[in-house]
């Protein structure tokens, strides 16, 4: 029996604790009590009542219950001290026991945490809806599924104008009615109302007697599949049924204007044909005037670029001429030397012979016969530099002149290269992998200003240093050139503009807009494409395409 009784304690929802009144000790406890206040039963069993119950009100009540006040108690919240020393917050019923001649006090508890955590939800899901049925534009009636009102915002009583001794006397019957009173459909407006659980939603014009026109929605509301009311909505649309009245009114008006606006149309056609004409002779000075751009963004690359050229040619110029600085004061020995034996070689004396020897090895006349050929060359090759670079540039600068020409795309690069080599040099490396890229018909000297625009623009976009790759390549109806950066790259809000006139991400002074541009233009007419890709903090790269096959009409004036 004894087991059975334990049995049913522990299988209890509630905490249970009987406690002996005449030392609070506590003398049994179920397994919930061991589980939520995390003791063992055997603790518990060994601890006192007001172990576990320490408020200042608990303390009180067992004080009584020591000296013999018996009294119970019947749902008092209060706090129990877990093991973990956290506090939990119970809700309590203390009952007196009579076993036989022995009088026991038995405790049950229930945990209410979770009960406030509920209430504090519901609490706020209640204030949530009341201030959104306030704040909506519509006024808002709930009717419960007897046909009651259970809820209204302040909106739909101003919309209706509910006098306040109505509400006040909250007769919902007399408040319907009132309302079904003030619209000249009252009938349906009454149906409405008193179909609360139909499943159907519904939308309805309803004017009222006093000249304004409201909507009203409604649809059922359901608590899981079970219809528990219904909710209205009304909308005041007398502004907008007024509004589309004058609308209406208007058309007609504005149908006579348009007939009467045609007529000026007419005439107003006219004067654009001549405005079309006049445009026309602008978009053909726009052409001239593209190819004046042209030739002036070249000279002004090429005037940024003259300091540079310079530099290149003063280096060979340099060494040129320091080699022959050397050599002459090589052939002044050498002529001292031969004077020297043809004065007394035919008289040669021991001790002149010594001291021809001693010349001899004074100038190192040994050396000076290998060097000499030495610094020959160097200067020879510091001359053919210069050479070079000139014919370059002399290449490269023809803009609108020359003519159709089958021509290597990799060496107008390795050209352009040489005539930019100064801006490139303290910023870049330079890495070519060329793809051996068969002779294209072309211009050029057009194409070696696209070239020079990207590789100008590639040094610019590296801010310390980087690397600069130019890449070639073709397939069966194309070939291209790549010059790809380590730079700073193109956000992407800009990378559709890049090839706008005028538009230019540089520093006023440092650039006009016009070189990715007029390079897109001569690449367009060669009857190609330009690619770019780029990512920022990465770099850039651009791709140039153009047919084997030339355009038909390619011109050399574009």
């Amino acid at each position: 029996m004894e087991s059975l009784q334990q049995l049913m304690l522990d299988h209890s929802p509630h905490l249970m604790l009987l406690v002996d009144p005449d030392d609070l000790r506590i003398l049994l406890a179920n397994r919930m009590a061991a589980q939520v206040l995390g003791y063992t039963l055997a603790q518990l069993q060994g601890m006192s009542i007001t172990d576990i119950e320490s408020s200042l009100q608990d303390v009180f009540y067992w004080e009584d219950v020591r000296n013999g006040q018996y009294q119970e108690i019947a749902a008092q919240e209060g706090e129990y001290h877990c093991a973990d020393a956290s506090l939990m917050t119970v809700m309590k019923t203390v009952r007196v026991i009579r076993q036989r001649e022995r009088t026991l006090l038995l405790v049950l508890a229930r945990d209410t945490r979770h009960e406030r955590q509920v209430e504090d939800v519901l609490e706020q899901t209640l204030s949530q809806l009341r201030a959104t049925l306030e704040s909506t534009g519509n006024g808002i009636l709930v009717l419960d599924w007897h046909g009651r009102i259970s809820s209204m915002n302040r909106l739909f009583s101003r919309m209706w104008d509910l006098p306040e001794s109505l509400l006040e006397a909250g007769d919902d019957g007399a408040i319907l009615g009132y309302l079904a009173g003030l619209v000249v459909e009252g009938e349906l407006c009454r149906t409405r109302l008193q179909q609360v659980v139909d499943a159907n939603e519904t939308v309805d014009l309803l004017s009222l007697r006093s000249g304004r026109v409201f909507e009203c929605r409604s649809r059922p509301q359901y608590l899981g599949e079970r219809i528990i009311g219904r909710v209205f909505g009304f909308t005041d649309i007398t502004e907008r049924q007024r509004a589309e009245q004058a609308l209406r009114e208007s058309r007609d008006q504005l149908e006579y204007r348009v007939r009467e606006r045609t007529k000026d149309l007419q005439m107003a056609n006219a004067t654009l044909e001549q405005e079309k004409a006049r445009q026309a002779e602008l978009i053909r000075k726009l052409g001239e005037a593209q190819s004046q751009l042209l030739q002036s963004e070249k000279m002004a690359s090429i005037g940024v670029l003259a300091a540079g050229v310079a530099h290149e040619i003063n280096n060979p110029v340099g060494f040129v001429n320091s080699n022959l600085g050397s050599l002459q004061r090589y052939a002044e020995s050498l002529l001292r030397l031969l004077d020297a034996y043809e004065a007394l070689e035919p008289k040669l004396a021991v001790g002149d012979r010594a001291a021809l020897a001693a010349l001899k090895a004074e100038v190192d006349a040994d050396y000076l016969r290998e060097d000499l050929d030495s610094l020959l060359s160097e200067s020879l090759e510091g001359l053919e530099r210069v050479k070079r670079i000139v014919q370059d540039m002399k290449d490269f600068s023809h803009v609108d002149g020359g003519e159709l020409a089958v021509a290597s795309l990799e060496a107008g690069l390795d050209s352009t290269l040489n005539l930019v080599w100064n801006e490139l040099k303290y910023k870049a490396d330079v890495v070519k992998e060329y793809g051996g890229v068969a002779p294209l018909a072309c211009f050029p000297s057009q194409l070696n200003q696209v070239f020079m625009n990207l590789l100008v623009n590639a040094a610019h976009a590296i801010e310390e240093s980087g690397r600069i790759t130019v890449r070639t390549g073709e397939d069966e109806q194309a070939v291209w050139v790549e010059v790809e950066d380590t730079g700073k790259g193109i956000p992407p809000e800009l990378i559709d503009r890049i090839y706008e006139p005028f538009f230019t991400t540089k520093p006023v002074g440092k650039g006009t807009g016009l070189g990715l541009s007029l390079s897109y233009g001569i690449v367009q007419k060669h009857g190609g494409r330009m690619e770019v890709q780029s990512v920022v903090g990465k770099g850039t790269r651009f791709r140039v395409i153009l047919p084997k096959q030339p355009a038909e009409q390619l011109s050399p004036s574009f």
